[in-house]
């Protein structure tokens, strides 16, 4: 039948993918691979043929960690139930609200009714008083249930509030540095553009990228390989100014966007965490062995009149490029090399 056929043919589009990288047939690499073949998903898609095209292959480590970076985005379905629940919050806020205003309405006219009628000179009657002590039992209890309602609402609103913001927490950061991933950099990096176009001053970014990453990882081990990956994530947070946003773009390349600083000087800030970080004498936690040292390249472009955030980008990695080529363990500005 036409399904079984197509289905047939993707289960064998999925294997040859899986064989040509050289991957093991776990259930990551085959959600993967049929993401590739299946999704639409641009950053998926750009990211394995990145990695295909940089490498040669697809790397087992790097499958792993586009992987976990698919993984990590919050669900339109999840983001799209807390916004329905904040609604129904709202509209119930709203409708108890509006009954409230009514409530009080009618209360006032009952009472306004009763003294005009007491203002007349007609003898109020045990029931006419009776029923206004009712009327005013009852208009206090509503007023307390509603007073008890709304504070429901407010702490539901406040859970709601902090699921959001968790949310979107989540979203926008990478899960094994906690630095912010490749959409939320690609977010902050566009904003960033835009008001340095309107306020006319200088924006840099930075490509880096672990040497001999996949020495680190096949000579001792995935565990370490993370604990380098943190490593070097933590020096370039925190050597690279406040004025600055880090980001993991996917594997061991990291990006830095600097506001307001011209290439020079962002190669400055750049070179002394290279400088700091290659005098570091690790050793692995679990043995004890010494890892060597561990170095980064790296590539700055400064944005051009009339320029955009892909060609600026792709300058960095152009420089990037040459830093890897010319010896690695350096920091090259575009068009200065």
């Amino acid at each position: 039948m036409p399904g079984e056929t197509r289905t047939v043919d993707l289960f064998d589009r999925i294997g040859g993918f899986l064989r040509a990288n050289r991957l093991d047939p776990t259930p990551v690499n085959y959600d993967l691979a049929y993401q590739y073949f299946c999704s639409d998903d641009p950053v998926v898609l750009a990211a394995v043929d990145a990695a295909i095209a940089r490498d040669g292959m697809l790397r087992a480590e790097i499958a792993q960690e586009i992987a976990d970076s698919t993984t990590n985005q919050v669900s339109t379905e999840l983001v799209d139930q807390l916004i329905e629940r904040a609604h129904e919050s709202m509209t119930l806020a709203a409708g108890l609200v509006t009954q409230s205003t009514a409530d009080a309405r009618a209360y006032g006219n009952a009472l306004e009714k009763g003294a005009a009628a007491f203002d007349a000179g007609a003898e109020p009657s045990s029931r006419a008083i009776g029923l206004l002590v009712e009327l005013t039992r009852t208009m206090i209890g509503k007023t307390q249930d509603a007073e008890r309602r709304l504070q429901e609402m407010g702490t539901q609103m406040v859970s709601l509030k902090d699921n959001l913001a968790e949310a979107q927490a989540t979203a926008e950061t990478d899960p094994l540095t906690g630095l912010a991933n490749r959409r939320a950099f690609q977010t902050r990096l566009n904003a960033a553009l835009e008001q340095a176009l309107a306020e006319d001053y200088p924006l840099t970014v930075a490509f880096c990228d672990i040497d001999h990453f996949k020495a680190i990882n096949d000579n001792f081990g995935h565990d370490t390989g993370d604990r380098i990956l943190r490593l070097v994530a933590d020096a370039l947070s925190e050597g690279a100014g406040e004025d600055t946003c880090v980001g993991r773009y996917g594997g061991e390349e990291f990006l830095i966007l600097f506001d307001g600083i011209m290439a020079r000087r962002a190669a400055m800030r750049v070179d002394d965490i290279r400088d700091d970080l290659q005098n570091r004498a690790l050793v692995s936690r679990t043995t004890g062995e010494s890892l060597g040292t561990v170095t980064f390249s790296a590539g700055v472009a400064q944005l051009r009149e009339g320029e955009d955030v892909a060609e600026m980008l792709r300058r960095a990695d152009e420089a990037l490029y040459k830093a890897k080529g010319s010896g690695r363990n350096r920091v090259i500005i575009h068009g200065e090399e």
